[in-house]
């Protein structure tokens, strides 16, 4: 994809940590563009610094070399134009459904008016099938409902750009699936500039537009980059019976062992 055509764009961007005196570079000369409305997708092995990469991006972390450009602008530090979701669900325990993603809101778009905060965090309390449960605290929530509350809230902000850092990881297998759909529906209806780093390929598949594979670490690159040949919306059980998405996923799954058994000898 062509620099011009991008809304997020990656140059040369490498990350060093220290520990003990030691220098361990994690990403080294990672180019990136990601293009306004797309779905991107990075999966690579353990440790080969996907969050890291996701981190920078959100302005958690500094590169050592390198820029990170979001429409236009130099990435120096966390901004609402760019709204997270980790792992774990990170909701305020005190607050309601409703309240904590009033309060992404509250801080995010505090010049607007109180009623169009509150018209906002029901809205998209509402597209992820939460709306009976907007007075509930996240003790009386699953663990998929927190998770959902944690993407209404990433929603509610509007950031131009979403960054999901292994948003299902966590979850059982019913669970991921039925978020993966509330995800998919959430982003066709707006079709956000979205990052995601996954372990799953199945996942990787379903909702991306593009993939971007990671070679092993240290020094981790981008070894390949797929594109997803199937056309939007997508539906998982058609998916599932089409002989290409076994052949991506085959090819994936080969690229992603080739990198964990070159880790293996190398570490041996």
């Amino acid at each position: 994809m062509a620099e011009l055509d991008a809304y997020v764009s990656v140059r040369g961007v490498s990350k060093h940590f220290f520990n003990r005196k030691v220098t361990n570079c994690v990403l080294e000369g990672i180019d990136v563009d990601v293009a306004s409305g797309e779905f991107l997708t990075v999966i690579g092995p353990s440790g080969c610094g996907k969050s890291t990469l996701l981190n920078m991006i959100a302005g958690l972390v500094m590169p050592d070399e390198g820029t990170i450009v979001v429409d236009g602008k130099p990435v120096t530090a966390p901004g609402c134009d760019r709204g997270m979701v980790f792992q774990q669900h990170v909701l305020l325990p005190w607050m309601t459904a409703y309240e904590n993603v009033r309060f992404g809101v509250d801080c995010a778009l505090a010049s607007r008016a109180a009623d169009e905060r509150h018209t906002l965090a029901l809205h998209y309390l509402k597209v992820v099938h939460l709306e009976d449960a907007k007075d509930k605290k996240p003790s009386q929530l699953s663990g998929g409902m927190q998770q959902r509350v944690g993407i209404a809230r990433a929603f509610a902000i509007q950031p131009k750009v979403l960054l999901l850092d292994e948003p299902f990881g966590s979850l059982d297998a019913l669970t991921r699936v039925s978020l993966q759909d509330h995800l998919l529906h959430a982003w066709e209806s707006e079709r956000k500039t979205v990052l995601m780093v996954t372990h799953d390929v199945d996942e990787a598949i379903t909702l991306s537009d593009r993939i971007l594979v990671m070679s092993h670490g240290p020094a981790a690159r981008i070894r390949q980059e797929v594109v997803v040949p199937f056309a939007r919306p997508r539906d998982k059980e058609r998916l599932l019976r089409d002989p290409d998405y076994y052949e991506l996923r085959a090819s994936l799954l080969s690229v992603l062992t080739r990198e964990v058994e070159s880790d293996a000898v190398l570490t041996s």
